[in-house]
């Protein structure tokens, strides 16, 4: 989903991005020498997570995202520096009360099933998320409180909001907003997901579940973003997702050259292949929390502050990126990655590693070893760490996690959890932490685990003063002001110490030397409309 690695549900994704890609030489990366096109290559991706649904309303899968940014496009494209720029839409007004949104539309334009797109369209599509029989995941969400869509004219569309909403242009350039046809939403009903029909460089073939996605060349495309440098048809012909779990299995694949591309390459791996030099290594930062563990703060023992903050103390994160991707992460301090708008420096040495502070800031709260074990009104600290099964890294950070826990007198224990169970376990508040990652382009991401009421609200926390200051930040648009009420915001989150960073979202991506030209949109979302394979 949008917030597992990479995958958990629940959209989203830039931090260093714009460093990385400006390397690269603007929003994409050129990947290998150039040479003859070949208009005929078919790319085969390994790709690390099942699909739930390619239906962009209802998905919360990260890794479906980047395939339905080529199925689908959006009224706006985001660059990787998360400046908004024309797709769908060529232009838009705001309203002075910065209620209602007027976008003017592309003409021109047909869905891949012939039926042309329009106001009428955009319309359709906003009805259909914010139908409660969708039961749409990220995309609701996204957004906010503007619900309301209205065709003023053919190729004219109002958004209105019931209160300002600053995120909402830069959330419209999310693949969860993909624009679908209303053709295929009436005749496909909740099989919408099966059947996939957008306006974007790329159309739907087949998909197999748990086996792969095909998607082929839509060669009538030409309304292509403006900031990709790519208008007309893709130079790829087809584009193969063949899902593979198995991170072993996936190395082996690409290393046979049975796959072009590998996504999420296993940090012990991508140290090896990069020094190789047989192949692309890029590192893309996906934008919005990194990767970090609520802590619950509804349920015994994290309900006591003390245990919250010497959880915090007393995990070497350096250490378990090391234990768990070979070190290739940076650690990250703070709730919102370095390159978003609103990260903030100043929270950084927060709590640093420091095994004996926990001790004491356990000890100060009340709590006494017994048997290397504290006790606290006759019950042990219990701490329960869950974490997905069927994403290798998140058990093997609950476990070096686990091992921190205990070396300061916590009986720490890991539950591996299928997803279902895993999401159950935290909504029901069954859990002290578990480690994941959410995507965002816009620090109103916090809403979402903060507000009381929300569906991601793990830390089971709310606080009068830090929703004030979120409701706040939605509204805002000055961008200054934004940004000193999400430093309070963010510094309110970790003096309580319900959210424990723990190391940067990157997408370790490997390539074969023929492919040029990978684009990601802002939030770290791959898009092959621009990119080639040399013969």
């Amino acid at each position: 989903m949008r917030f597992t690695r990479k995958s958990v549900p629940l959209t989203a994704l830039s931090m260093l991005l714009v460093a990385a890609l400006a390397a690269c030489g603007g929003s994409g990366a050129s990947t290998g020498a150039a040479g003859p096109l070949d208009k005929t290559a078919k790319l085969t991706l390994g790709w690390a997570e099942p699909v739930d649904t390619l239906n962009p309303a209802t998905t919360g899968n990260r890794d479906v995202g980047p395939i339905d940014s080529n199925i689908f496009d959006t009224l706006v494209w985001l660059t990787p520096d998360f400046k908004v720029t024309p797709d769908l839409a060529t232009k838009w007004e705001v309203s002075p009360d910065n209620k209602t949104y007027t976008f003017t539309l592309r003409q021109g334009v047909k869905f891949h099933d012939g039926t042309p797109f329009d106001a009428a369209a955009v319309v359709a599509n906003v009805n259909y998320i914010t139908d409660k029989a969708t039961q749409s995941n990220i995309a609701l969400g996204l957004l906010g409180p503007c619900t309301t869509a209205k065709a003023t004219a053919q190729f004219t569309v109002t958004l209105a909001c019931s209160t300002p909403y600053a995120p909402l242009l830069a959330q419209l350039g999310e693949p969860y907003l993909g624009v679908q046809s209303p053709a295929a939403i009436k005749q496909y009903g909740k099989d919408l997901g099966l059947h996939p029909v957008g306006t974007g460089p790329f159309a739907f073939v087949s998909y197999t579940p748990n086996q792969s996605v095909v998607l082929k060349r839509n060669e009538g495309y030409q309304w292509g973003p403006a900031a990709t440098s790519h208008p007309g048809p893709p130079d790829i012909a087809q584009l193969t997702f063949q899902i593979v779990p198995s991170s072993q299995s996936r190395v082996s694949q690409f290393q046979s050259g049975q796959s072009d591309f590998m996504q999420e390459t296993p940090g012990i791996f991508w140290n090896t292949l990069q020094k190789s030099g047989k192949y692309n290594a890029v590192r893309f930062p996906i934008s919005g929390m990194g990767i970090f563990s609520p802590i619950n703060a509804g349920s015994w023992p994290t309900s006591d502050p003390a245990v919250r903050k010497a959880i915090m103390y007393a995990v070497d994160k350096a250490g378990a990126v090391k234990v768990a991707d070979d070190g290739v992460f940076a650690p990250s301090n703070t709730p919102l990655q370095k390159g978003m708008t609103g990260y903030d420096s100043s929270l950084e040495n927060s709590y640093t590693y420091n095994p004996a502070k926990a001790e004491a800031t356990l000890q100060a709260g009340g709590w006494t070893k017994v048997g290397g074990i504290y006790q606290k009104d006759g019950k042990p600290l219990a701490i329960n760490i869950t974490a997905i099964s069927s994403v290798p890294e998140y058990p093997l950070i609950a476990q070096a996690i686990q091992g921190y826990l205990r070396a300061v007198g916590m009986d720490a224990t890991v539950t591996q959890l299928a997803t279902p169970a895993w999401l159950a376990a935290n909504i029901q508040g069954n859990m002290s932490l578990t480690p994941l990652q959410y995507i965002a382009v816009d620090p109103d991401a916090l809403h979402l685990w903060f507000l009381p009421g929300q569906y991601f609200n793990w830390s089971h926390f709310t606080d009068p003063a830090l929703t004030a200051l979120i409701s706040q930040g939605q509204q805002e648009s000055d961008p200054a002001k934004r940004l000193s009420i999400y430093a309070q915001a963010q510094k309110i989150i970790m003096d309580q110490a319900v959210l424990m960073p723990i190391h940067e979202n990157v997408d370790l991506v490997m390539t074969s030397k023929k492919l040029t030209g990978l684009q990601y949109s802002g939030g770290g979302f791959e898009y092959f409309g621009a990119a080639s394979m040399t013969k």
